[in-house]
């Protein structure tokens, strides 16, 4: 016993576990939730932050404008990707353009497509001008052979497709020459093109039956990027009181506002997913500290035995340590592994039901989650088995030897 206590105590440890495999199961599960909660709520976390992140970078803009009645479906085409077609006067533009403060001012044209072949639902087609745009270009993953044409695209992150194919929108063929970054927000779903290819779909639609009226000289809403002095919220204000606040058909947002609500949405939902895994954590760990301790009384006579054979208090200590630990290594593999399998592939359907901008982490970023939430998950089972362990090493190994037990 003597010469390799390591390996036969490893192997009681395992011997152990397998000659109670319903009991070893239910331990194993206890630890197996505790990590695919751990794992999945940091992963779900994580991308929330960095989907909100995404789209504060994506934005670009301080301000933005659009109809009076459309804000909530900016809104919705920003964080979610819904498609929504809606238009105002281009006239805005010249108007926006000489205000105080306004360094540079971008149109955009919404169209709402129909089912495509690149996707499960419809996108959002959006046409923007090339001479003055801060917001497309910068976020190409892929350098734009030159400007962009008629009946050229550039499409969102999450649209299947890549430069030179080929997709049809209103029985109208476009190429794909580039495609954008991944953020997480409506930008992935959407497909840009410039704002005369814009307008064609939209006669397209219409000249299918489609019900949507495009008026001459129309565009869907205003970028405005501010000179560094000049404050968002402020400027904001005086274009509303300039404007009629509403009454003159526009609507003035600070592109800000749309992301602090995203922001406060997302600490309260980051908050209760850390309450419920830090209960869960110290449940696991209370619930599995009982378990050891019932199974510790029914273990006196084993632990009498490989007492009276030599074996000290403090290897006794061990072998149950040794087991918690193997149990625990189990279960936050099989729990790690079970939540990355229900949430990675469905990252899209996660983020229409939390309708929230959600971006999955990078591959180091990845490894890190895995990696803490098995660290979190494996201590849980050595942390629950002390008490039990520290009531092996003050027993006494007479009354072990005679009464078996402890």
């Amino acid at each position: 016993m003597y010469g390799r206590p390591h390996f036969i105590f490893s192997d009681i440890a395992v011997c152990n576990l397998k000659r109670s495999p319903f009991r070893t199961a239910g331990l194993i599960s206890i630890v197996a939730l505790l990590a695919f909660m751990l794992f999945g709520g940091s992963l779900i976390s994580c991308s929330l932050f960095n989907g909100a992140d995404g789209l504060a970078k994506r934005l670009g803009a301080d301000i933005l404008i659009v109809p009076k009645g459309y804000d909530q479906k900016i809104e919705g085409i920003l964080l979610r990707g819904e498609p929504s077609a809606f238009f105002m006067d281009a006239a805005w533009l010249g108007k926006i353009a000489h205000f105080e403060g306004v360094r540079a001012v971008s149109p955009q044209l919404l169209i709402a497509s129909l089912n495509a072949s690149c996707c499960s639902m419809p996108v959002q087609l959006i046409g923007f001008d090339q001479e003055t745009d801060f917001i497309v270009e910068p976020w190409i993953k892929t350098a734009l052979p030159g400007r962009l044409s008629d009946g050229e695209i550039i499409i969102g992150g999450a649209i299947s497709g890549g430069a030179g194919s080929k997709l049809e929108f209103f029985d109208r063929e476009y190429t794909v020459v580039a495609k954008m970054e991944n953020t997480g927000s409506g930008f992935d779903a959407s497909v840009f093109m410039t704002m005369e290819s814009a307008r064609t779909a939209a006669e397209d639609f219409i000249a299918r039956g489609g019900n949507l009226t495009l008026p001459d000289n129309a565009i869907s809403a205003l970028s405005i990027m501010l000179n560094e002095d000049s404050s968002p919220i402020g400027t904001t204000k005086a274009m509303n009181e300039h404007f009629g606040y509403g009454n003159s058909g526009i609507v003035v947002v600070p592109a800000k506002e749309i992301v602090s609500n995203v922001s406060g949405n997302l600490r309260a939902l980051v908050t209760i997913i850390v309450a419920l895994a830090a209960i869960l954590w110290l449940l696991s760990i209370l619930i599995l500290a009982i378990a050891f301790s019932v199974i510790l009384n029914e273990r006196k006579r084993e632990f009498g035995i490989l007492r009276s054979l030599g074996a000290t208090r403090r290897k006794l200590a061990s072998l149950v340590f040794l087991e918690s630990g193997i149990v625990s290594l189990f279960g936050g593999i099989a729990g790690v592994f079970l939540s990355a399998l229900l949430i990675l592939p469905f990252r899209t359907y996660i983020r229409d039901t939390i309708n929230m901008p959600y971006m999955q982490p990078s591959v180091i970023a990845l490894i890190g989650l895995t990696a803490g939430s098995l660290i979190l998950s494996f201590v849980a089972g050595p942390i629950a088995s002390l008490i039990s362990s520290a009531k092996i090493r003050k027993s006494d190994i007479i009354d072990v030897v005679r009464d078996g037990e402890l």
